[in-house]
């Protein structure tokens, strides 16, 4: 006899087709009902409640404290966690992962409940190739995973990142959704449930078969216990229970996949959600680094000089990022009133996180002195010798900066009309009993451009002083700007041109998957510039180029062809060159008025084979595939198509893409190109060619067109010596730079830790001191110094155990 174990459940979106107080009210349907049948049925003994918590808050605010639900949790008989949110794991950071675990469990305090040990990964949209390195060091056993997978004969293996770490995983080979009720009759059901159970022991003889009773936003059947009595039999014992129920009983799996589970083969991955609604993405890219390296850092400086700051505070902002990680949030594939939703949460956290962070740079630094300087504060691990960029107000007369003892800082002052007073508005309406100081308009506005050392994880001061500025020459680049407003430069022996050109596409997709209709192809390589310098300094050079693009108005009626109707998206591109390094900085800005297009940059670098980019703790392969099979019964279209979030390197060219905030690259046969927009219409739709059938609801989504104005931006790095470490050097240097504010100091505090080996990935506060973590990219063991009293702990920040140990990821708690 086979036991085939049934776990009811239901896989909560919190906002999708429609927004999440409409949805949450069915939560409250739902859970109520939940209780009613735990009263009324015996037979009922177990409910899965989607991995995550964040219901528990949802529920709580409408419905109050329902000690009977609670209790319910407390016996075991629902299963929460142990996530907050169930998020995409591709658009976020792996720290932002371990954030919504670490959420999870202060929502799991104060309600005094357990959280389930199996990490539940249902319906992401791929799965990150390090996600086994963060879920051993989480202490997790094993994990539930559905889309991504690929050649795995049975139900489940061994999954492991390139760095070897590895949990056992439970493959939910027809999906989350198997055994599903759908509303349908009594008899309709049991057969369902009976020809599901014989298919998974097709399958896979050795392991019991798992029926996942439920999906999106089912309320369950109150009698399923009784009805898995009635369909048991001499073959089969249907038996309603628990994942944690199930996965103790199976046997260690056979099979074993290493690295990134994205292929589309068997279910789809939706993958065009990297570049859909990509001005969110670029939010959340910019809410994240404000947190983790600016924010974070700072409420750990202050618990290590004995300031403790609340950290329900930093939960606070952490927990409007976390609410908008989930797929159809983040992912952009909702309706358009959702995506005001996410947007709102964003912009709230932003500016919360600049709130706090000055707040928490007073208690620091005490009271400014004067406005006569500038701190600097580092957040890396390393020394910084980059340009920052700040608004500063001076008295009228020439000044210059000098650093503490008096030696000149390479600096441009750039009288400046359009300010953004931002951080420095906020010393002053913090710092001052009156708020006159925030509308008294004294001075003159610049924008400051300076470049200076300053020493891994410490403050420093500059000031202004009275004294003309001397222009010291200027320097050649190895960036150039065409004619066409293109890049060319000389690396490696080679010239290479038309770098960053516009490439202009169709795109008769919906949010999920871009699709085409006649691949009619439109690009700026033809266009001519107007070509303008706006800095030419001893240190730095601004470039801009502005050329106008004519392409399609919109997709013809029949979605076949393009319409005949031209418009013009206006281009300006900024590029910026550095002395010292071989990088170039590049903002676009553009006024989207086409619809139904895919706009790239496109970097045409001949001969590409192989990609790298970054997962959560280290680098991830990408080959470029020949794919000229047939596909017809794959579930989405493969293509060169890759995720990437701080970085895309190409070894055979020695450069690297960083593409601050935008997700999406592919390649094709004019070379690499990063993705700047893609405008859609519609939810779902049922006609494309890289996707059979539908992905969701068919919605208008008339805002993911995008019209209107944008801003991206994304740098090109050159490495003369190309290993993986100095890859992450630069790209950390170009992205993280020094937070810096037009104000001085009494006090600026000592930080005494030092990274001896490895790159910081968290410097953070916890309830029993700080907590810093440092990561190795190329597999070797990291290490810091301090004088202080610290134990070792796993990334949960519990005492570490073998079962919890990373080599290359080390975290340590200092008091």
């Amino acid at each position: 006899m086979k036991k085939v174990f049934v776990v009811t459940h239901t896989h909560w979106d919190r906002e999708w087709y429609t927004t999440f107080e409409v949805y949450r009210q069915r939560l409250s349907i739902l859970l109520n009902q939940l209780v009613s049948i735990f009263k009324a049925e015996d037979t009922f003994k177990h409910f899965h409640l989607d991995g995550q918590t964040v219901v528990l808050e949802d529920f709580v605010e409408n419905d109050g404290i329902k000690e009977e639900f609670f209790q319910l949790i407390r016996k075991g008989k629902i299963a929460v966690g142990p996530w907050y949110v169930l998020p995409d794991e591709f658009l976020i950071s792996g720290e932002s992962f371990i954030r919504n675990y670490l959420y999870s469990q202060v929502v799991a305090k104060r309600f005094n409940v357990p959280l389930s040990k199996v990490a539940y990964l249902p319906d992401m949209f791929g799965h990150n190739a390090y996600t086994p390195t963060l879920l051993k060091g989480l202490g997790m056993e094993w994990a539930v995973v559905w889309r991504g997978v690929d050649d795995v004969k049975g139900t489940s293996f061994v999954w492991s990142s390139p760095t070897g770490e590895y949990i056992d995983t439970v493959y939910l080979v027809h999906s989350y959704s198997n055994a599903a009720h759908w509303g349908q009759d009594e008899e309709r059901f049991k057969l369902q449930l009976c020809s599901e159970a014989k298919a998974l022991i097709d399958i896979d003889s050795e392991n019991e078969p798992l029926l996942m009773n439920g999906t999106d936003h089912e309320i369950p059947r109150p009698d399923v216990g009784k009805i898995l009595k009635e369909i048991s039999n001499e073959e089969m014992e249907f038996v309603h229970t628990s994942l944690e129920e199930y996965v103790s009983q199976l046997k260690k799996p056979r099979e074993s996949l290493i690295g990134e589970l994205r292929s589309p083969k068997r279910a789809p991955i939706l993958k065009d959600v990297l570049s859909a609604r990509i001005w969110e993405k670029i939010m959340q890219y910019e809410a994240e680094k404000l947190y983790l390296y600016y924010v974070e850092p700072l409420f750990a400086v202050a618990k290590l000089n004995g300031i403790d700051l609340p950290m329900e505070s930093l939960w606070y902002g952490w927990k409007l990022i976390l609410q908008c990680h989930p797929h159809d949030s983040l992912c952009g594939c909702s309706v358009d009133e959702v995506h005001k939703n996410v947007q709102d949460r964003l912009r709230r956290a932003i500016d919360h996180g600049k709130a706090i962070l000055v707040r928490n740079l007073l208690e620091i630094c005490s009271k400014p002195v004067d406005k006569m300087g500038i701190t600097l504060f580092n957040p890396t691990e390393s020394e910084c010798d980059g340009v920052v960029e700040l608004n500063v107000r001076l008295p009228e007369g020439e000044w210059k900066l000098v650093s503490e003892n008096g030696e000149p800082v390479d600096h441009i002052l750039i009288p400046s009309e359009d300010v953004q007073r931002d951080l420095n508005m906020l010393i002053d309406f913090y710092s001052h009993r009156s708020t006159n100081s925030v509308f008294t308009d004294q001075g003159r506005w610049y924008k400051c451009l300076l470049k200076t050392r300053v020493n891994g994880l410490s403050f420093e001061c500059l000031n202004f002083v009275a004294g003309k500025t001397e222009k010291v020459g200027t320097f050649k680049s190895v960036f150039g700007v065409q004619k066409n407003g293109a890049l060319k430069m000389e690396h490696m022996g080679n010239l290479l041109e038309d770098l960053c050109y516009v490439e202009d596409v169709e795109d008769v997709g919906d949010e999920y998957n871009y699709s085409h209709a006649c691949r009619e192809k439109y690009d700026s390589r033809g266009c001519t510039a107007k070509i303008k310098t706006l800095i030419d300094s001893s240190f730095l050079k601004q470039i801009e180029a502005r050329f106008s693009l004519k392409v399609p108005a919109r997709i013809s009626e029949d979605r076949k062809n393009r319409s005949r109707r031209m418009v013009t998206i206006p281009f300006r591109f900024v590029y910026t060159f550095h002395r010292d390094v071989k990088r170039v900085d590049v903002d676009v800005f553009f006024n989207n008025t086409a619809k139904d297009h895919r706009l790239s940059v496109v970097f045409p670098l001949e001969g590409l084979s192989e990609l790298i980019s970054d997962g959560y703790f280290g680098p991830v392969k990408r080959s470029i595939q020949k794919l000229e099979g047939d596909y017809s019964s794959w579930s989405e279209l493969p293509e060169n198509q890759f995720p990437a979030y701080w970085f895309v390197s190409v070894p055979q060219y020695k450069m690297t893409i960083v593409p601050k905030g935008l997700r999406e690259v592919f390649v094709d046969e004019n070379g690499l190109h990063l993705t700047i927009l893609r405008s859609v219409g519609w939810l779902s739709r049922n006609d494309l060619i890289t996707r059979p059938g539908h992905a969701g609801p068919g919605f208008e989504t008339p805002q993911a067109q995008g019209l209107g104005e944008h801003k991206v931006s994304f740098s090109i790095l050159l490495h003369d010596e190309y290993d993986i470490e100095n890859v992450y050097k630069a790209v950390r240097e170009c992205v993280i730079a020094p937070l810096a504010v037009q104000a001085r100091f009494e006090k600026l505090p000592k930080i005494d830790i030092g990274v001896e080996k490895g790159f910081l990935s968290a410097f953070k506060p916890s309830e029993e001191g700080v907590i810093l973590r440092l990561f190795c990219p190329d597999g070797s063991s990291p290490s810091m110094r301090t004088m202080r009293q610290f134990i070792e702990v796993n990334l949960a920040e519990e005492p570490l155990s073998d079962k919890t140990k990373i080599k290359h990821v080390r975290t340590w708690l200092i008091r």
